[in-house]
């Protein structure tokens, strides 16, 4: 680039650094950051920001590094980090797992940095320890939900009419339970920080998962009314307790996004009780697991690990509140009242 171009890309406060890399700066007193403990300006050219949530990301990853985003300008891709040449390195691989490359040496959208977000997590690695401790609560309150599925099934359903058909339900309550308080529990460790955007989109997102999964599980036994009404209830508790974090508007966001999917999953069971509707739900349960996850992956990604101590949850808690969700969807799926037209 020429130094014309350059002058025009870097925001105020570089002073150009023209004909220097990026580790060089012309600061009175400082040698160009060559490691012997001085501080120095260094020019980053960053592919993936787009908006101001970008811009506090980095300031964050640098503050966290003992280091100072003196100026960012995401239009141009530009960022100018005051820090000792030693923590260079590892500035740039955190901003690189954040989605935020060196120009030419990577891109977003690479599953591997999903991938290592997902073995971070199941390791138990120190770094993301909050969403470690909700992974190992699901997979306990799962494991606790199944054997009282169990019981339920030997005590009542296998000497009741189409038992062994409900049974082949039960599953989808323990998922539909866990996930929702899952990511309940984890959306809400970033309250105190989630911007507007991410607010929203949490709100809307899960409110509407879980409207979505509740509707179809019990509008399939009990027909569109109590399928809609509940499926809407639960995501409206869901979506407006997460979504009230930015304000009003993530509110509504979540309102909104349970009126529609809790009448949704109500009605797509109805209109598909002969059509292989238990196939398609196990099918619609796993998406909308994978796209919980994603959503936690936002999170992640956007807003940083969640931090542990704002995780008021124990096991035992959190057990508890998946337990409730279960038994609440039982109790009306078996005792509820039933449209003329259900499955099995």
């Amino acid at each position: 680039m020429t130094s014309e171009e350059h002058d025009a890309k870097v925001p105020e406060g570089n002073n150009g650094n023209e004909g220097k890399n990026d580790n060089e700066c012309n600061m009175p007193g400082v040698d160009g950051g060559r490691g012997d403990g001085k501080v120095s300006e260094h020019v980053l050219e960053l592919s993936g920001m787009s908006c101001g949530a970008c811009e506090r990301i980095i300031r964050k990853i640098a503050e966290g590094s003992g280091a100072k985003a003196k100026a960012i300008d995401a239009n141009a891709g530009i960022v100018v980090i005051e820090a000792d040449e030693g923590k260079l390195a590892g500035i740039k691989a955190q901003l690189s797992e954040r989605g935020f490359f060196e120009k030419g040496k990577g891109r977003r959208g690479d599953f591997s940095r999903f991938y290592a977000f997902c073995s971070k997590v199941v390791s138990g690695d120190a770094s993301v320890s909050a969403e470690s401790s909700i992974l190992t609560n699901g997979i306990a309150s799962i494991s606790v939900l199944v054997l009282l599925s169990s019981l339920f099934y030997m005590f009542y359903l296998n000497s009741a009419q189409s038992g062994f058909s409900f049974l082949l339900l039960l599953p989808l309550v323990v998922i539909a339970s866990v996930a929702i308080a899952a990511s309940y529990f984890h959306s809400a460790c970033y309250r105190e920080s989630i911007t507007c955007q991410n607010g929203m989109m949490v709100g809307m997102g899960i409110g509407m998962l879980a409207g979505f999964m509740v509707g179809a599980v019990v509008g399939a036994t009990n027909g569109m009314f109590i399928g809609s009404v509940l499926g809407v209830a639960v995501g409206e508790v869901v979506g407006v307790g997460l979504g009230r974090h930015c304000g009003s508007m993530g509110a509504l966001e979540g309102i909104m996004a349970a009126l529609m999917s809790g009448t949704m999953g109500a009605m797509l069971s109805v209109m598909m009780l002969r059509d292989n509707l238990l196939a398609f739900l196990y099918l619609l349960f796993a998406l909308c697991t994978v796209v919980l996850a994603g959503l936690a992956y936002m999170l992640y990604r956007e807003q940083g690990p969640a931090p542990k101590e704002l995780l008021e949850v124990s096991g035992p808690q959190f057990f508890a509140h998946a337990f409730w969700l279960f038994a609440l969807m039982l109790a009306i799926m078996f005792f509820g009242p039933k449209a003329a037209l259900v499955f099995p």
